[in-house]
């Protein structure tokens, strides 16, 4: 989502929501500690900074003012107002730049003002202030354009100017603003359609003007301004809505005009103007709170005016308007 989404949020109320933020802070106990991800590492929340184009990095399970493990940042980096993350099966980080359309390539374990192994970038890539990305189990890379109403998909191992292997865009798609992408276990493709209020869904070998299979869109489905993305392994959605200030989920393959099976809304959740989703190992539910420079968490199954389990928030954490997080799992 672009800066303009802090102008959503009065001066006052986002202040009071910074107050609330810093005393949450103070009575779940300051830094917490750290998660641990498959094969003994340690799973870590990534999120890239659209304000200060850094990315940085926190344990799974932390809480309150902490420091970043790792940051990415400075100029070598090409981060160019980073709205997205992913990562492959490799642990190579992906990164949509909106700022200067491109997708940047990192290393497993690149920290500090270090260059990308890889960067899509050119007329021939057909980005358009990419907002989301995904990379698929075989290395394919997807990438919302918010500015292309598109979804474009590339070859793994992509560098430079490469051309997109697929590109799902046209009228039938009723793509709208997409600010995010997402796959489910049967290869599904799902967009977030900020501008349109709605979710579709596409076949798994989707390519130019294809019509969706599914869509869900309607005043009962709490969509507003549809964010940011993510399903599990039994096909339940998760949606961060930006102008609404929550997350709604969804039943596997739901459809029309549906009603969420929960929806996290009220002053007590600390959503504001939420950019990015991400699911983690241990019911674990992460919201970037992005006018908020704030990361929640959640359990899955919170519903309702619920407070977040966890918040990392304030000075130390540099956090600046972070958008599509993801974990490392």
């Amino acid at each position: 989502m672009p800066l303009a989404a802090r102008s959503a949020i009065g001066p006052s109320l986002q202040a009071a929501r910074t107050l609330v933020i810093s005393v949450l802070i103070v009575v779940l106990g300051g830094c917490g500690g750290g998660g641990s991800g498959g094969g003994g590492g340690m799973t870590l929340l990534l999120a890239p900074n659209s304000d200060t184009n850094t990315i940085t990095s926190y344990p799974a399970r932390s809480s309150g003012d902490r420091r970043p493990k790792r940051t990415i940042g400075g100029g070598n980096t090409t981060l160019a107002g980073p709205q997205a993350i992913a990562i492959d099966r490799q642990g190579l980080i992906y990164v949509a730049n909106n700022a200067d359309d491109s997708i940047v390539v990192f290393a497993r374990q690149a920290k500090g003002d270090i260059q990308p192994i890889r960067k899509i970038q050119g007329p021939d890539t057909w980005l358009l202030e990419p907002q989301g990305i995904r990379v698929d189990a075989a290395g394919r890379i997807y990438a919302a354009n918010a500015d292309g109403d598109s979804i474009t998909i590339y070859e793994a191992g992509s560098d430079g100017d490469a051309a997109p292997i697929a590109i799902i865009a046209g009228p039938a798609t009723r793509l709208s603003m997409p600010e995010d992408v997402a796959l489910d276990a049967a290869g599904n493709i799902y967009a977030a359609n900020t501008a349109g209020n709605s979710i579709t869904v596409f076949p798994p070998d989707a390519n130019g003007n294809t019509p969706f299979i599914r869509r869900i869109k309607g005043s009962d489905t709490q969509l507003r301004a549809p964010d940011a993305i993510a399903i599990d392994g039994a096909g339940t959605l998760y949606v961060a809505n930006a102008d609404g200030d929550c997350v709604t989920t969804y039943a596997a393959n739901a459809n029309g005009n549906a009603a969420p099976v929960t929806l996290i809304s009220g002053p007590d959740t600390l959503l504001a103007g939420p950019g990015g989703i991400a699911l983690g190992g241990h019911r674990e539910l992460f919201v970037s709170s992005s006018n908020a420079d704030a990361i929640v968490r959640f359990d899955i199954a919170d519903n309702g005016d619920v407070a977040p389990r966890a918040v990392v928030a304030g000075a130390k954490t540099g956090l600046a308007v972070p958008y599509g997080i993801t974990l490392n799992h």
